[in-house]
């Protein structure tokens, strides 16, 4: 076999494989696993998701309650507490125990322990309180749920009258979904859009509860 043929023949294998793991994804969405922790945080993912830049245009803020849904190590959960500020708030919810046990040494070894609270549990159903957040995060989050529907109801419960939502997908993530899908899910619980930001690679979208 030809060199030439050889590397068409990894190609070939490369995609098909990359294909397979999207398409069982999108058959049975799963959470990111622990086992590949560490490519949360590899240089070549923070070159593209940088947490200042990628929470700046949320509008966080000293004194508000936030809302990690989906926190996984921390890789935001931190920068989510400096800019909330001593007076503020971060629940960082995951439902993995694992996630939470870095996110947590994470978290206080940057010495905010006292800002943010964690939550082992799933997106349906959150220990919080009715009106009770100010922005919520999701981060790869969303298309890694069975039922994301449940989840924005939960997220409409919990977050304030004009509280915001912000939403973000990037392409390598094996659950990647277009925006479009997930504007129509938006659409469908009753968030009030506020914007489209970044590109198909990796976009955020920012919404409004009106409830």
């Amino acid at each position: 076999m030809g060199l030439e043929n050889l590397l068409v023949r990894c190609v070939g294998i490369t995609v098909g494989a990359q294909i397979g793991a999207r398409v069982a994804h999108r058959i049975r969405p799963r959470p990111f696993p622990p086992s590949l922790r560490n490519l949360l945080d590899h240089p070549a993912r923070m070159k593209y998701r940088d947490p200042v830049a990628t929470l700046g245009p949320f509008g966080l803020g000293p004194g508000q309650t936030v809302l990690d849904l989906g926190c996984g190590t921390g890789t935001f959960t931190v920068e989510m507490a400096r800019q909330a500020g001593r007076e503020g708030r971060v629940h960082a919810v995951d439902m993995q125990a694992a996630m939470i046990d870095i996110a947590r040494a994470r978290v206080d070894e940057a010495g905010y322990a006292r800002r943010v609270h964690f939550h082992h549990c799933g997106a349906y159903r959150m220990p919080l309180e009715r009106n009770s957040v100010d922005v919520a995060v999701l981060i790869t989050t969303l298309s890694e749920m069975p039922q994301p529907l449940f989840a924005l109801e939960e997220l409409r419960r919990v977050l304030k009258p004009g509280g915001r939502l912000a939403i973000s997908e990037e392409m390598p993530h094996t659950g990647y979904l277009p925006e479009r899908i997930i504007r129509g899910w938006l659409r469908e619980v009753g968030f009030r859009y506020g914007g489209l930001r970044g590109a198909p690679f990796c976009y955020s979208l920012l919404y409004f509860n009106d409830e």
